[in-house]
Parts: C-alpha cells; sequence; structure tokens
C-alpha cells in the first residue's frame, strides 16, 4: 500500500496544512531541499553571499538582528550572539533568554511595522517570508533567508551565520561538537543490520492522522537513528492517512510530538484507536512521546532529537 493524501474538503485540508506548518515551525517548504547559500566573502567590513532563496546579499557585521524563525535564532543563541538579537518571531521560545526579546508577530506573517521599528541592521527570514523579504529589501534593510531542511543543512547554516556575524570560532566549535555527537550515532547504527531495524511510524497531526514522508527533517533523524520510516514511499511530504493503512504497515515503533505536556493524552488517543491494539508497537509498549521542537526545529537541537531516536529504538 503506498501511502497517498485522502481525499477530502479543500477548506479543511487547507486548515489542517496551516496548523502542520506552525507545528513544524522553522521547517520551511515543508521539507523540500532547497540551494544552500554559498559560503560568504569576507573583505572585512561586510560579507558577500547567495542565500537560501538565490539572493545574492552583501551585509556589514550585524550589531542589530532581527530573526525571524525558531531555528535561525536557536543557532543566533547557540553562537553567543543573543546579546545582538533584538526582535523575534512569536515562536521563538528557545532558550529562555528569548522570553525577553521583543516579538514582531507571527511566524508565517510578521509585522514588518514591529521589523522596522527594531531598525536592524541584518533580518535572518525563512523560505516562507518571501513577502516580506521583498518589502524590507525596498526600505533598505539587509535580509537574508537561512532556511535549513536537512542535517547537513543546520551544520552549514550555523558556519554561514558564524562567518557573516563574525563569530568564525564559535561556529566551528559548535559544528564540531555536533559532527562528533553525529559520528557516535553514525557508529552505532551502523553494526545494525537492515532487516533488524524497527519499522517506525511518526505520527505529525492526529486529526486527521498526518505522517511524515521521506523527504522530512524527521525522516532524516528516524532514519539516521536506525530506524525505517513506513512511510518511505509516501508521495508527499506530510500526507493524510488512513488508519487502516497504518495498521497494515504493523509499526514496531511509534513516535509522536509531544506538545505542552500532553504526551499521556494523546498516547491514550493512540493506544485506544479502533483496530490500532493489533499494532506491534501498541502490544510491545512501544509508544514514545519526542519534544515537537527538537524534531522539527532545524536548529542545533536536532542532533538531541537524533540521540532521543537511538535511545528508544534500542532501549539504551
Amino acid at each position: 500500500m503506498v501511502f497517498q493524501r485522502k481525499d477530502g474538503g479543500n477548506t479543511r485540508r487547507i486548515l489542517v496544512l496551516i496548523t502542520v506548518l506552525l507545528l513544524m515551525l522553522s521547517v520551511a517548504g515543508c521539507g523540500t531541499k532547497t540551494k544552500r547559500p554559498s559560503y560568504p566573502g569576507d573583505d572585512g567590513d561586510s560579507v558577500t553571499f547567495v542565500d537560501d532563496m538565490g539572493r545574492k546579499v552583501t551585509i556589514k557585521r550585524p550589531e542589530r538582528i532581527v530573526s525571524l524563525a525558531p531555528s535561525s535564532t536557536e543557532i543566533l543563541f547557540a553562537l553567543g550572539l543573543g546579546d545582538k538579537v533584538v526582535g523575534v518571531d512569536d515562536y521563538s521560545d528557545y532558550p529562555a533568554d528569548v522570553s525577553k526579546i521583543d516579538k514582531v508577530g507571527g511566524y508565517n506573517k510578521p509585522s514588518l511595522e514591529k521589523i522596522v521599528a527594531l531598525k536592524p541592521d541584518l533580518v535572518l527570514a525563512d523560505i516562507i517570508h518571501e513577502e516580506t523579504v521583498k518589502k524590507l529589501e525596498e526600505l533598505g534593510i539587509p535580509v537574508a533567508v537561512v532556511s535549513p531542511q536537512d542535517l547537513e543543512g543546520v551544520l552549514t547554516s550555523i558556519r554561514w551565520i558564524g562567518i557573516a556575524t563574525g563569530a568564525n570560532e564559535q561556529a566551528a566549535q559548535l559544528e564540531a561538537k555536533l559532527l562528533e555527537r553525529i559520528r557516535l550515532v553514525d557508529e552505532k547504527v551502523a553494526t545494525i543490520p537492515q532487516e533488524e531495524r524497527p519499522w517506525v511510524y511518526y505520527e505529525v497531526f492526529s486529526d486527521p492522522i498526518m505522517t511524515a514522508g521521506p523527504n522530512t527533517l524527521s525522516s532524516e533523524l528516524i532514519v539516521r537513528a536506525g530506524g525505517r520510516n513506513i512511510a518511505y514511499d509516501a508521495a508527499t511530504d506530510y500526507p493524510e492517512v488512513s488508519p487502516e493503512a497504518i495498521v497494515s504497515r504493523n509499526p514496531d515503533v511509534i513516535i509522536f510530538p509531544e506538545v505542552h505536556g500532553t504526551g499521556s493524552v494523546q498516547a491514550e488517543t493512540i493506544k485506544n484507536r479502533p483496530g490500532w491494539g493489533t499494532i506491534k508497537a501498541i502490544q510491545n509498549g512501544r509508544l514514545y512521546s519526542i519534544d515537537a521542537n527538537i524534531i522539527s526545529r532545524s536548529g542545533p537541537r536536532v542532533v538531541e532529537a537524533l540521540e532521543q531516536l537511538v535511545q528508544l529504538f534500542y532501549q539504551e
């Protein structure tokens, strides 16, 4: 059975997709791979590069940065640049110090007025902010699009933001630490035969039931952690699937994103679905929640999600 989007009302589907987009936050473009930015050329006072929207951008070393995506916000703070961040989108919530920073509106439609009022010398935008990017360009405000879609993209974005902000050394150190943690995961998974790796169902959304297709960050993390995504043949990034399709795939492990401490309620909902008691994951008690942000937000903490998935799959 091939996972495909089920037929349904267009209005309802649009509302669901908007909800999923907000859940995914900074995984803009719904997992579609985008061209990585070129490495900045540094002439001392400014850097020039091609960003994730294919725009050639030249910026001076920034002192006042506005981030429009939670992933960029996390990278900036991980590089020790929190004191230069003067504005963030409403969904940026990590680390805790972000709560003290001015908010510029929703992730999907930030307030241009609020951004301009903060007088930034750099705005970090995402792929979905095309309209905002154009308006900022017209106002002469430097803006760069950073939209990592996979693990490699996260590392590249860390490197790029480090160079663009003068935090080269911090970026190199952070990248090295993350690469070492990834290496340890790869080393362990390499010893596990393909046929012994668990089949995994990741429930992105529960009503309607939606999962993550093979070209998403979540799926990459599952596979890299030694799992096999039951939606490996999905035709879209976040397909809507029937309960019967999940039962027929009979996953060994079920993973779902936990939001605001609702994990136990979600687990009971999944377990009590008609017919799902025959699924191996439920029969064997292998139903696990994971922080929605670390598995879907393309920032440094994706490596934490990778490590957690390995532990869940292999009970370490």
